[in-house]
């Protein structure tokens, strides 16, 4: 068995930085995934157009990625019982303090009323973001002309909000790429107005059921929330502001309030990055870079088409309350697609979701249908309980078929290959053992039907599981504990040798399962030293076991890093200082890193070295906002940094980044 060192944390500021919102401690405490940007912009949104807490659904409620499903019971039971919420005080009774403090700014105690006449609407106000990046080094690429932009990446988004109407503009350039305008999205969006709860033209994204058949906007998966992590907290229709490539829709789409019932229709035709170059599109280019001749000739080279419509009953009666509903779509590429047997462009996808809340029993599932390529079912079903007011329990069964396929599925998976090709049985629990100690686990049991689904690859079975535990001690007013540990055992393929030879030909390489078994433990340490300095401590450490035809091969790694955060009156400071050693790629050490305002980093340290990053903030006004970030890592093990056009000629590669943010 082998460990992994969590982190040691000392804080005054609210929680590092992914925002005053909180939301970096549940990205550095949960695996990270999704557009996180588009997370911090939904949570911006709820912002201008809080959630009413006494009237809200409990879909609208797990939009607050803080509230776990036992959370949600609890506010829903006490609405129910005794009536409405009538202030935060009453909240912190039913969920806790610290949550309170961070669903605050969110929602509203106010029932909603008649629709406020023109003299009544509020003004026109907005936000306008923009932030630039370049590199201590330049790359390769720039210097060869093998990328023939320039040296820096912007980013430019303009959001304005007149009463229930609002605009979204998004601008975004990568380094390299000659286009500087390379990347627009444009969303123009109303909402609640009449039966039309949300209407979108423009980019937007769809959430259905649990993600089977659409889910763009799955942004965590094994996290220290049980419940959190297997169920989707999204809205099923929601603008697209992100400067993320990929992952959405392109056109129209509105969803109506016909009480009881709901009705979202939507259609797209999105142009999106392919690799086709043998006529038959094997894969979707989804990191965005235009930068190469390669990469520019895929940009936008395939029109995606895809309309649909989805109908949600919802009902109510007593302690019983939920929804049922289901959805088909259609889509066409317009060119053959390999995930479809390289013969069809075009398929069909249907499917049904339920969700049933019974006081503190709660039900959920789905199950998707794909036309091709082979006409199969995936489905996900759970159930999650609070059995005492601080502890819920999760239970959740998964088959996702290899026969089925969604270009546009977010599955909760081990691997999201699209909800497709994986079975699995998940357990979690969570709870507050006192005021001061909380606890969590879950265990994952996973089987893929093909290791890899390509015949002259390795299509046999495999198996695994994935367990951890999380800790958090709050010692003191002033100081708190984290430990979280981790173990995981998974097989990848690889060609190797037969019959445990060490070495041979080339030719002679079979592919086999490669068994891998990874330990972690991580522990961290939260201080406030006075209110305006907060330090963090992290150690971690961890250890990866690759089980090789010809013998075990053993790998550790471990980390450990100092943060100080520090603000006094608009200023503030926040530093990092970590030291690193790994012996592979497959012990690297992954920890979140504060950054500019919705830029969200999950860095991986691997080799030997030591890093620094500064972040300073300076607010100016009350509406406006400076902030710059200067980050490096001195390499031990190496003289030169990446490869290929990315390559740098240094072993201290760094970057700048320069943003402001303005409210009016």
């Amino acid at each position: 068995m082998a460990f992994s060192l969590l982190s040691a944390c000392f804080s005054t500021l609210p929680p590092p930085a992914a925002a005053e919102d909180g939301l970096g401690d549940l990205l550095d405490r949960g695996q990270i995934g999704g557009d996180l940007e588009q997370l911090q912009e939904n949570l911006d949104a709820l912002k201008a157009r809080k959630i009413r807490i006494n009237e809200a659904e409990p879909d609208a409620l797990r939009q607050l990625p803080w509230l776990n499903s036992g959370d949600i019971s609890s506010i829903v039971e006490v609405r129910r019982t005794r009536g409405a919420i009538l202030s935060l005080r009453q909240l912190e009774a039913i969920i806790g303090p610290e949550k309170t403090a961070r669903i605050a700014p969110y929602v509203t105690f106010a029932r909603k009323t008649r629709l406020p006449s023109p003299e009544e609407k509020e003004p026109l106000s907005g936000s306008f973001s923009s932030r630039v990046l370049w590199d201590t080094t330049p790359r390769d690429g720039l210097s060869d002309g093998r990328y023939p932009g320039d040296h820096f990446k912007l980013y430019n988004r303009l959001q304005l909000d007149y009463g229930n109407f609002q605009a979204n503009l998004v601008h975004d350039k990568d380094i390299g790429e000659p286009d500087v305008a390379d990347f627009v999205s444009l969303s123009l969006s109303a909402s609640d107005l009449g039966i039309v709860q949300q209407a979108v033209l423009g980019n937007y994204r769809l959430n259905f059921g649990q993600g089977l058949l659409v889910g763009q906007s799955r942004f965590m998966s094994k996290g220290s929330e049980p419940s959190n992590s297997v169920r989707i907290g999204s809205k099923r229709l929601s603008p697209s502001s992100s400067s993320s490539e990929y992952g959405f829709f392109q056109g129209a789409a509105a969803t109506l309030d016909l009480k009881p019932l709901e009705v979202t229709a939507f259609w797209s035709a999105n142009l999106v990055d392919a690799r086709n170059t043998t006529g038959t599109i094997t894969s979707f280019d989804e990191a965005g870079y235009h930068r190469t001749m390669t990469e520019r000739n895929r940009k936008d080279n395939v029109t995606e088409t895809v309309y649909g419509a989805s109908i949600l009953y919802r009902f109510e009666s007593g302690a019983v309350s939920g929804k049922a509903g289901g959805t088909w779509l259609r889509y066409d590429y317009g060119e053959p697609l390999k995930a479809l047997g390289s013969v069809d462009g075009s398929s069909s996808l249907g499917g049904v979701e339920c969700d049933l809340l019974i006081g503190r029993l709660g039900f959920f599932g789905e199950a998707a249908w794909s036309e091709k390529p082979h006409g199969r079912v995936s489905w996900i079903a759970g159930a999650d309980y609070q059995v005492l007011p601080k502890v819920n329990l999760l239970f959740a069964v998964r088959d996702y078929d290899p026969g089925y396929y969604s270009p546009f599925a977010g599955a909760f998976a081990e691997r999201g290959d699209n909800a497709s090709n994986e079975k699995g049985c998940y357990f979690g629990i969570e709870g507050a053992v006192s005021s001061r100690v909380s606890l969590g686990a879950y265990v994952d049991w996973f089987r893929f039907p093909k290791l890899d689904p390509d015949p002259k690859v390795y299509a046999h079975p495999s198996s695994g599981y994935d367990t951890r535990f999380f800790l958090t001690w709050k010692q003191s007013p002033l100081l708190i504990w984290s430990l979280q540990g981790q173990h995981k055992e998974k097989e990848d393929v690889l060609k190797q040798c037969p019959g445990g030879v060490v070495s041979c030909r080339s030719s002679a390489k079979k592919y086999a399962p490669l068994p891998l078994v990874t330990d972690r433990l991580r522990l961290d340490c939260d201080i406030d030293v006075s209110r305006r300095l907060h330090l963090r401590t992290r150690g971690e450490v961890k250890r990866v076991v690759k089980e090789y035809l010809a013998g075990d091969e053993t790998y550790y790694g471990w980390l450990l890093y100092q943060q100080a955060n520090f603000r006094v009156g608009s200023f503030g400071l926040k530093g990092r200082f970590t030291l690193f050693h790994t012996d592979d790629y497959d012990a690297a050490i992954y920890t979140y890193e504060d950054d500019l305002p919705l830029v969200f980093n999950s860095t991986a340290f691997s080799g030997r070295g030591k890093a620094l990053f500064l972040v300073a903030s300076w607010d100016v006004s009350r509406n406006l906002k400076l902030a710059g970030k200067f980050e490096t890592t001195w390499y031990d093990d190496r003289d030169v940094y990446s490869s290929g056009a990315d390559e740098r000629d240094t072993s201290a590669p760094g970057s700048f980044h320069l943003g402001c943010s303005l409210r009016f």
